[in-house]
């Protein structure tokens, strides 16, 4: 029998009517699955505040939005159909999208899926980001196209398509509408029967999919305001079938059955959106470890030159950058996991009090999964060591040692 460890030991601070009070620098809630010769570790510590509006132990079970590993995810739909045919990796996007589409100081320059993948296109997110979810994406692209920089959505001229990294959302918002378009399928659709429902799966897009029993479960993410942990997001999931739906003022009455397919990648939020639990973070992790899909996304497809800077690497946090997979090279920088960083592949996210993690060791077949909730926006202690925080960098190393590894 596979052995599984999860158990609390301890919690952020005091719980006082409810409201769950941290000492410095301590989170709400963290916790870990790591996979190593055969073995798993793991643990589970913390509360999560649940959709009633009491705060619970966090547990593997508990689902929460992942952020940005929801971009690997995307990547690994988006190449299943590459891998049949159905998308070339190096073809115009123009095709797929059924209008032109191109960086307006670039004309003769085609953006492609890789470049989208690799977030090398020279799209950015726009000062009036996201998109709603019943406007059109590339009608708001060709609109940004004259305005004063580009209304912030498309990359300064000098920065052309292929030659400059700059992570950026609005690039899985459009590989999530190149896979609608492609298949005739709503993109949270497509993922679910492509993907989670045989893994057996019940997690989804902005709660697409996701069972009842399992909304129930919900842990918000959840920030400290200098009084009180305020959710920031999740506090209340949609009832299902219900998904979350990012609306325009007004437009409160449309639902899921007002969506055009094909027009707007940002609806069901490929970029950060997926509602899952640390458990179905371990099973996609194994997922990652063993499919060839994987092997292709891994790849490196940008790397940051120092002698002749060609990206933005977030302080050193991004060094190489593959198909929506985070590549280290164990530079200082991105040294995540001591001196075999190297080895290593996945992607972290960071939005609404979640820090989150989902990598895969490409030589020991070993895997790590994480999250932690409750952390600041600003202000926040980094590591000495990596570009990670503080916090971050902890966990990995606390689950490294638990299995071995270092």
């Amino acid at each position: 029998m596979i052995e599984r460890r999860e158990f609390l030991e301890g919690v952020a601070g005091l719980v006082l009517a409810d409201q769950v009070v941290p000492a410095a620098h301590s989170m709400l809630s963290s916790g870990y699955i790591i996979r190593s010769g055969g073995r798993v570790r793991g643990m589970a510590e913390g509360r999560a505040l649940g959709p009633d509006g009491r705060f619970r132990s966090f547990t593997r079970r508990r689902p929460f939005r992942v952020a940005s590993v929801s971009k690997m995810v995307t990547a690994f739909g988006f190449m299943t159909l590459a891998m049949r045919g159905d998308v070339d990796l190096d073809a115009d996007v123009s095709a797929y999208l059924g209008e032109t589409f191109r960086h307006p100081s670039h004309p003769g320059q085609p953006l492609t899926p890789r470049l989208l993948l690799s977030h090398t296109s020279g799209l950015r997110n726009g000062d009036d980001f996201p998109v709603p979810f019943n406007q059109s994406l590339l009608g708001r692209l060709r609109h940004a196209a004259s305005e004063a920089s580009f209304g912030g959505w498309l990359a300064a001229s000098e920065q052309s398509p292929g030659q400059w990294f700059a992570y950026s959302d609005t690039n899985f918002a459009v590989i999530a509408q190149i896979i609608e378009r492609v298949t005739s399928r709503r993109f949270d659709l497509f993922m679910r029967e492509a993907l989670f429902a045989p893994l057996g799966l019940d997690i989804g897009y902005n709660w697409s999919g996701v069972s009842q029993r399992k909304r129930r479960l919900a842990a918000a993410g959840c920030r400290w305001d200098g009084s009180a942990w305020r959710a920031q997001v999740d506090a209340h999931p949609p009832p299902a079938p219900e998904p979350a739906l990012y609306r325009a003022e007004g437009d409160v009455a449309l639902t899921v059955a007002d969506y055009r397919l094909g027009e707007n990648g940002f609806a069901f939020a490929p970029h950060g959106g997926l509602r899952l639990s640390l458990g179905d973070m371990d099973v996609l992790a194994q997922l990652f470890a063993a499919a060839p899909e994987a092997r292709t996304q891994a790849g490196a497809a940008w790397m940051f030159t120092p002698e002749a800077v060609n990206g933005e690497t977030a302080d050193g946090f991004y060094q190489a950058y593959g198909l929506g997979t985070q590549v280290p090279l164990g530079r200082s920088e991105d040294a995540f996991f001591g001196p075999d960083s190297g080895e290593w592949r996945g992607h972290c996210g960071d939005a609404y009090g979640w820090m989150t993690g989902l990598w895969w060791n490409t030589r020991a077949r070993a895997t790590l999964v994480y999250a932690i909730n409750g952390m600041p926006e600003e202000n926040r202690p980094q590591s000495a060591r990596t570009a990670l925080t503080e916090a971050e960098q902890a966990l990995i190393d606390r689950a490294l040692r638990d299995a071995g590894l270092i």
